[in-house]
């Protein structure tokens, strides 16, 4: 019986290379740094950006993702598909909200939130993140079941990681020019993410109720809107120093895709 025990002591230390086992997972942060009240007044020397993004029209129901036996007992015998999360009146979640000139605007002591990826009940939390170009991607597992984690750019692979061990967490730098990241989970295929980067600090997501603000600098700014399944939408702005400006961004459902 020595013989097996040595071979699997031997392929679970294959499976955890660069992973390291926390004590404790600690909570999930949100898709953005904890937002800021509205009624905040902002840093000095610049503006506010806030607003709230809806989906106009009765969206689809959530598909429902049917998972495996050997998960069941965890995660339950189907899943949401989270790639659209609407909440009451159409507000719409996970929204990403970005500054179009954001890399030639001053950054200094701008800091963005640490990007960091959960798998949790065999989903991806959040299921859409932003984060800055060239930052770390923490990514932890708080199941008790083996993940893998990969990811792609632009069609080129990133990294393919197993995760077999709940509690687990890996890091990994995401690529220093700005794009898309397809993450997926090969076990378990209805686990996707994406994680849109930029080249500076302006961006934020929106919360549960479609709303998001951003402190920006003074000046006249084009706001992106970006979801994974929609089209983008831009919106031109001026804004002043200690001056909040309102905007909303509405799609109707039939632009889904």
């Amino acid at each position: 019986m020595r013989k097996p025990m040595l071979l699997v002591s031997l392929l679970w230390g294959a499976l955890l290379p660069d992973c390291r086992r926390s004590s404790d997972p600690g909570p999930v942060p949100p898709a953005s740094s904890p937002a800021t009240p509205e009624s905040a007044a902002p840093p000095s020397g610049q503006g506010v950006i806030t607003g709230q993004v809806r989906l106009e029209g009765t969206p689809p129901a959530p598909e429902m993702k049917e998972t495996t036996p050997a998960v069941a007992a965890v995660c339950g015998d189907a899943v949401p598909d989270r790639s659209l999360t609407v909440g009451d009146a159409g507000a719409l979640a996970f929204v990403v909200v970005a500054l179009v000139e954001g890399a030639t605007l001053p950054a200094e002591g701008v800091v963005s939130p640490p990007p960091m990826l959960d798998q949790k009940k065999c989903a991806y939390e959040p299921p859409v993140l932003a984060a800055r170009a060239g930052a770390t991607l923490e990514v932890r597992n708080s199941d008790p079941v083996m993940h893998n984690v990969r990811a792609v750019a632009d069609a080129k692979p990133l990294f393919n990681v197993a995760m077999p061990l709940e509690g687990t967490s890996l890091r990994r730098p995401l690529p220093t020019a700005p794009g898309t990241l397809q993450v997926k989970c090969d076990v378990h295929p209805w686990m996707r993410a994406v994680v849109r980067t930029f080249d500076h600090p302006y961006f934020t997501t929106t919360d549960a109720n479609g709303r998001f603000r951003l402190d920006v600098p003074e000046g006249t700014h084009t706001l992106l809107f970006w979801h994974p399944r929609l089209p983008e939408a831009t919106r031109s702005l001026t804004v002043q120093v200690g001056q909040t400006q309102q905007v909303e961004q509405i799609w109707p459902v039939s632009a889904l895709r």
